[in-house]
């Protein structure tokens, strides 16, 4: 096991606390849109971070790259939005888990990364555990709007990990992560108008989860994008990154027993089974990563 291993892990762990955080300051009244801008104007002081280490002059002719990865990373942020607002959520989850294969299928079609049979196989598994965790809830409505949604926003962000993976180190990783994500927080700018009330009308209550959830989202965007920035793997960390499905289901149910908000009778037993599957599949996923094999 690797450090940039270890790196997804801990960002999948911080996605999913994130998410927690995320649904409780829904719940609060918040709204997706108006915490999804606050987030992404938090994302810059806390990713300005690794300007520290930044060396050397500043690429300008290759502006574009950031610029582009940025622009990628907010379009897969407004078609997810859209899949919530518009589809059915309990479909949009589990159809997110194919950000793994669509990394896979970019990697092989744009030469970026070599893929063995195994990355394959675990970004395969990945995804059907990743379905079988989110189609263990309720029924599934307006099922055509939530496919093409929740597809179109996991091709995006697959495209800006790989952008990411791709050309943050030829271009200087600090300098490159600051940018694409100062591009995706003044592109957040255009969702004002969609706002239903004006940020000023939030609730207080909703602020401490708001800060928290923002705080512990930046903190693992900027891990993972620095993983994928150093370590180029971007197939076998999408196949990690996966895990905060798993993370969140877990974390999901711990919180609604801390919020007392726990209905009187378990979960049915098919639940429990299709769960306990999509765990299983996404650690028989991780670990094929670690058998050797050839390139495709």
């Amino acid at each position: 096991m690797e450090l940039f291993h270890i790196n997804t892990a801990i960002a999948a762990l911080g996605y999913a606390l994130a998410a927690t955080l995320s649904k409780r300051a829904l719940s609060q009244g918040a709204g997706i849109l108006r915490l999804s801008f606050i987030m992404n104007w938090v994302f810059v002081p806390v990713f300005s971070i690794v300007l520290l280490s930044h060396k050397g002059s500043i690429p300008w002719s290759q502006l574009q790259f950031p610029v582009l990865t940025g622009l990628l990373f907010f379009l897969g942020q407004v078609f997810t939005f859209a899949a919530i607002r518009f589809g059915d959520v309990s479909l949009q989850t589990p159809v997110m888990g194919t950000k793994a294969v669509f990394t896979v299928l970019i990697a092989v079609l744009l030469g970026t990364e070599v893929v063995s049979v195994p990355i394959a196989m675990a970004s395969l598994l990945s995804m059907l555990g990743v379905a079988l965790l989110g189609f263990s809830g309720d029924g599934v409505e307006r099922v055509g709007r939530s496919l093409c949604l929740a597809l179109a926003s996991s091709f995006f962000f697959a495209g800006s990990d790989t952008m990411v993976g791709y050309y943050a180190g030829g271009f200087g990783v600090p300098m490159f992560l600051f940018l694409t994500i100062l591009v995706n927080a003044l592109l957040s700018c255009l969702l004002i108008p969609f706002f239903r009330e004006p940020i000023r009308r939030m609730p207080s209550s909703a602020w401490s989860s708001i800060i928290v959830a923002s705080l512990f989202m930046a903190a693992q965007a900027l891990l993972l994008n620095y993983t994928l920035a150093r370590y180029q793997h971007v197939a076998v960390i999408n196949v990690i990154y996966s895990t905060r499905g798993l993370w969140s289901v877990l974390l999901g149910v711990l919180a609604l027993g801390f919020f007392a908000q726990l209905g009187k009778n378990a979960a049915p037993r098919r639940i429990f089974i299709l769960r306990m599957s999509g765990a299983l599949l996404m650690c028989l996923g991780i670990m094929i990563l670690f058998y050797p094999s050839k390139p495709i």
